[in-house]
């Protein structure tokens, strides 16, 4: 594929350096070494228990010491302190007041460093002081730890709880450890993930919260994801006769969520409940009990944490968008993977997970994301932008004669859109299988001016397809892989796409509604249908597999097995090449994993299609290919952070006001370096997390 180019950050220039820019003098408030001269020993304590520090040595060729010097993106100028020699070179933000040269300045650039680990806490602000006695404060937290990218906060759905301010009476890790065990009095049904567990079919957990005479109010916090539900008494009742009988429920997550079955734990937080109306009954006794929401498909709850407590809790929760800046671009399509409206557009096909509890998806092993873009017919060029991480593989495709009608997925948000009787089938991740006399209905309402379609049933092991016509037909057999094979199949080996023309289901019917079902063809063995998906299109053949072209895949350009989001940034193609000989400009992107066998296929977080330049105003690293004292990390450089904040350019900036160090968070943010830019030039308005 010709005219092809892949860059790793959509970056453009959309002002010129900023013609004023003043360092701030940080030595007052150095306290730290962060980096190592080389063959040096170093001022006080290492970053880290190990002993790293970042290696001077590791710094670019035309660094220069003393100077302002750029970052290599070009976006900021910073004035180290001597970085070269043994000195004191990083404030551990913790509550500094730091004078400037007072003037008007349009935005402020930090370098910043958080270690041992990322920085969580995003209650923090910092406070720019103006002469006027006015103030703004912007949002300090998070930021991406020194061995994980600068984007890795980007487009992600945060959840922080501060509990500082909370008194405990009971918190334990549902970790099958003595504290787990002390409050367990029953369970059935139960797994250990990692030393999470989790409760799926008719199973249960029961415990107990004893000695609570004379308290009054409190808060019940339950850390749970998947499919729960969460049930009280204050006294014993067994949950071996019934799981029902004397609990009141307290949430169930089908309710809360609408029907929708969670299955990748994007629902994983902590809920609360004020329990003071049962400690009322003051029997000293509060009795929880977790069963599974859907007790057929095996998506229990996944529980970590159960706490009683008073007092309240701070809690964080946001999308963290970068802001972009499209002022010199043509947008056709910008969303986040998150599931939401904006996505549904364009998802075309969709056999992978998510969107995480982070609101993001992946495609891990077999599982792949398909998006379609539609652009208008004068579009020459083109470029998509994706925030991405992992193992990832990206394909392109131009249009197809395929039409597709409907499509289903196992196990996506999608199916429950379709499935109209489950028949006792029980889904499994990405498919669902139907053993003995159990069976799965699926109905698509397909465009009343068609009369025929092709269905491409996903499926395998010893199935039968019936198809009936409208809502209330009769079925009809159109395949029995059994009977028409002559083989018992148990193995999945026969796992394929089978087309099934519904044609002569389209005749006379008005509303153009199909029925599949699915079945057991040798109902006694119990090896029946295995779905993974269905595809209503108008022929056969697919615009997938056959017309796909590979144009970026991550083990090629890392040469690595990428599981710790550590390669997480901005990827761009060029789209021209598709374009071109493609007068109904539409594009396919296919997402699939690089390293099928290990499950850390990709990560995709948010995207973009447009013309023109867009402005991706995140996190950038200062210095690439920076490493520790240790020669780590080992494919990408130590996370030293470039991030801007706008400035009022209309007032007469004093003082900053640095947050303290949150007792919450165990790593520090360092800082190595500010310029203020003047008001007038700077590179755009480049703020983040505010």
């Amino acid at each position: 594929m010709k005219n092809l180019f892949v860059t790793f950050f959509s970056v453009c220039f959309v002002a010129s350096m900023a013609a004023a820019q003043a360092p701030i003098d940080l030595s007052a408030h150095f306290d730290a070494d962060a980096v190592l001269e080389s063959g040096g020993a170093g001022v006080g304590a290492p970053l880290d228990d190990d002993g790293r520090r970042v290696d001077a040595g590791t710094l670019p060729a035309n660094y220069a010491e003393g100077s302002l010097n750029t970052t290599q993106d070009g976006r900021a100028s910073f004035q180290f302190a001597a970085l070269l020699e043994e000195s004191l070179d990083a404030m551990a933000i913790n509550g500094q007041t730091v004078d400037v040269p007072d003037g008007a300045y349009g935005s402020i650039d930090l370098a910043l460093m958080s270690a041992p680990g990322g920085f969580g806490n995003p209650f923090g602000e910092i406070e720019f002081r103006y002469a006027d006695g006015s103030s703004d404060a912007v949002r300090l937290g998070p930021v991406g730890g020194w061995f994980s990218s600068p984007s890795a906060n980007d487009n992600i759905f945060y959840n922080y709880l501060d509990d500082t301010q909370l008194d405990y009476i009971v918190s334990f890790d549902t970790n099958f450890g003595d504290d787990d065990l002390f409050y367990l009095v029953m369970e059935k049904g139960n797994g250990n993930s990692g030393g999470t567990r989790f409760i799926d079919g008719t199973g249960y957990a029961l415990y107990i919260l004893e000695d609570l005479e004379g308290i009054t109010e409190a808060t019940l916090g339950v850390t749970v994801g998947n499919n729960f539900v969460i049930s009280i008494a204050t006294e014993f009742w067994d949950p071996e006769y019934s799981t029902t009988e004397g609990y009141t429920v307290l949430a169930n997550s089908m309710d809360l969520y609408d029907g929708f079955e969670h299955r990748a734990l994007g629902n994983l937080k902590q809920y609360t409940f004020d329990v003071s109306p049962f400690l009322a009954e003051n029997t000293g006794e509060l009795w929880i009990l977790f069963t599974d929401a859907t007790p057929s498909n095996g998506w229990g709850p996944f529980l970590q944490n159960i706490s009683l407590f008073t007092g309240s809790t701070m809690t964080f929760e946001e999308t963290l968008e970068a802001p972009v800046d499209a002022s010199n671009a043509t947008v056709y399509a910008m969303f986040q993977t998150d599931g939401g409206e904006a996505e549904k557009d364009y998802l075309y096909d969709n056999s992978a997970s998510g969107p995480s509890n982070r609101g993001h998806r992946f495609a891990d092993g077999a599982g792949s994301l398909t998006y379609r873009f539609d652009l208008p017919d004068d579009a020459s060029d083109a470029k998509l932008t994706i925030d991405m991480a992992n193992n990832f593989i990206v394909s392109l495709s131009g249009p197809s004669d395929v039409v597709r009608y409907a499509a289903m997925s196992v196990g996506s948000a999608d199916e429950n859109d379709y499935l109209i009787d489950d028949g006792g089938s029980i889904p499994g991740g990405d498919f669902r299988f139907a053993d003995l006399q159990t069976y799965m209905i699926y109905q698509f309402d397909l465009p009343d001016d068609i009369d025929s379609a092709i269905a491409q049933v996903h499926v395998g092991n010893e199935f039968v397809i019936e198809v009936a016509s409208g809502a209330g037909g009769d079925f009809q057999v159109e395949m029995d892989w059994v009977a028409e094979s002559g083989e018992e199949t148990h193995d999945n080996s026969n796992l394929d796409f089978y087309s099934i023309d519904l044609s002569p289901y389209l005749i006379d019917n008005s509303s153009n509604i199909v029925q599949i079902r699915l079945s057991d063809g040798v109902p006694a063995d119990g090896w029946g249908p295995y779905l993974k998906s269905i595809v209503i299109v108008n022929q056969e053949g697919s615009s997938d597999e056959d017309t796909f072209v590979e144009v970026m895949n991550s083990m090629e350009m890392y040469g690595a097995d990428i599981h710790n989001e550590s390669n997480k940034q901005y990827y761009t193609i060029d789209l021209s090449s598709v374009l071109e000989n493609n007068p109904n400009k539409e594009v396919f992107v296919k997402f699939t994993d690089a390293s099928t066998g290990d499950g850390w296929g990709p990560g995709v977080f948010w995207m973009a299609v447009y013309s023109g330049e867009i402005d991706i105003q995140s996190d950038r690293l200062v210095f690439n290919d920076l490493k520790t004292t240790m020669g780590d990390p080992d494919i990408f450089g130590v996370n030293m952070l470039h991030r801007r904040y706008a400035l009022d350019p209309g007032k007469t900036l004093s003082e900053i006001v640095f947050p303290s160090q949150p007792v919450t968070d165990d790593s520090s943010v360092y800082l190595m370096a500010a310029t203020l830019n003047d008001g007038g030039t700077s590179v755009g308005d480049w703020m983040l997390h505010q």
